[in-house]
């Protein structure tokens, strides 16, 4: 588990961009392409010098069209090349920058945005671990049970879709396809007449997620739970007589890293426990990673 938890905090300390920036000013108003940032009407930006990192104004969006934003300065002073930050609502206007931009830009307040609804591709590493229990005839034609203790591991790859139902409340909605590899090795020829007991399955898996963010600013932490059904579409084992589909449980922790207002990193490391029989136990540890986009 170590190994996930470095990987994810890794991850999560990436550096980050905001591409928006001034290209013409004219009296008191400035000419914004948005490249592909979400930016709307009535938000208000510090501009920043790319150079020294200092606010350098505030300017109010007035109008959008296409890819170009017309913006109204409303303090400081502006110059073509100066990028955007978004403004936190709970900063004042009268101290958040001086005339002569003495005050340092803070990277969280670039993404102080709203949940909104997004979609998003994701791929995943899986460890997977399984206890059958396997039965067979000695040598005297009678039934002896072994113990198979298999491990292994495999990939991930789907899509997802965030609703957004409070703005510390997500559901998401998964499709994707995982790989359940794992294998051992016994001293019986307990799995179909072999030493070798193993189960191979390719899922077409569904899942159902309920996300909740305790706060929200450049990295955005979530806690979550659900459950998903995992439909078979290739098999093959030696350990297990009977593979279908499999209903799991899950617990998840992740992030969603901001890269700029309209794109953000998923990651998120999932335990997932299947439903146990009397013969077989199993469970999947996932780490995901991919790339969003937050809806208009």
């Amino acid at each position: 588990m170590l190994k996930y938890f470095f990987i994810l905090s890794l991850i999560l300390f990436s550096t980050t961009s905001f591409a928006a920036s001034v290209t013409a000013v004219k009296g008191q108003k400035v000419l914004i392409s948005m490249d592909g940032d979400l930016i709307q009407e009535g938000e208000e930006f510090f501009l920043i010098n790319p150079s020294s990192r200092k606010r350098t104004a505030i300017i109010r969006i007035k109008q959008i069209k296409g890819d170009k934003a017309l913006g109204d300065i409303l303090k400081g002073s502006a110059t073509a090349g100066h990028t955007l930050q978004a403004k936190a609502s709970s900063t004042s206007i009268s101290r958040d920058v001086a005339p002569g931009g003495d005050t340092a830009a803070t990277t969280s307040e670039k993404f102080t945005l709203p949940l909104r609804p997004s979609y998003g591709l994701v791929g995943g590493y899986i460890q997977n671990s399984m206890t059958a229990t396997v039965s067979y005839k000695d040598g005297f034609g009678v039934t002896q049970k072994s113990e198979a203790a298999m491990s292994g591991s495999g990939f991930a790859v789907g899509g997802f879709y965030d609703h957004v139902f409070t703005q510390s409340l997500v559901g998401r909605g998964y499709v994707g396809l995982e790989q359940f590899n794992a294998t051992t090795t016994i001293d019986t020829s307990a799995c179909t007449n072999s030493t070798t007991c193993d189960a191979k399955i390719n899922y077409l898996s569904f899942y159902g997620l309920g996300k909740w963010y305790p706060w929200q600013g450049q990295y955005r932490p979530w806690l979550g739970g659900g459950v998903g059904y995992l439909y078979a579409v290739s098999k093959s084992s030696t350990a297990l007589k009977d593979v279908s589909g499999n209903q799991v449980f899950t617990l998840a922790l992740g992030a969603d890293i901001q890269k700029d207002r309209r794109n953000y990193i998923p990651i998120s490391l999932e335990y997932n426990m299947f439903q146990s029989t009397s013969t077989v136990k199993a469970n999947m540890i996932l780490l995901k990673i991919g790339w969003a986009w937050a809806a208009k």
